[in-house]
């Protein structure tokens, strides 16, 4: 269901390779780096687990919640961030975590996510 709400939610006129290249960016600017939900207690944990691990981390919140009206819809924002981030390595739940410029995925979930199974 989310994989096909996130570019819904982003719009058909937003330039995804400008957003990639942004995404990009934004992961190799930081070792750790973790996009957010600022509502989200997945994304609370993730950033607990982080801190008392010591683990410094780059925090990019995409907005308070993935429902309309609480994700960031401006131009390079977080609907437009999370469509891309779900062609870039298929998955759109939130928290996402990139360690060393790599997806790992997030709370629960990816490979190996932030807590393996």
């Amino acid at each position: 269901v989310y994989s096909y709400l996130a570019p819904l939610q982003a719009g058909e006129s937003y330039d995804s390779q400008s957003t990639q290249n942004a995404i990009e960016e934004d992961i190799l600017s930081h070792p750790v780096v973790i996009y957010t939900y600022e509502l989200s207690p997945f994304c609370s944990e993730a950033t607990a687990l982080f801190d008392r691990a010591g683990i410094e981390y780059k925090e990019i919140s995409l907005g308070l919640e993935w429902v309309p009206g609480l994700i960031d819809s401006s131009s390079g924002g977080g609907a437009e961030k999370r469509a891309v981030l779900g062609t870039m390595t298929g998955q759109t739940s939130l928290p996402h975590v990139f360690v060393g410029g790599k997806s790992i995925g997030g709370l629960f979930s990816g490979s190996p996510g932030v807590v393996p199974a």
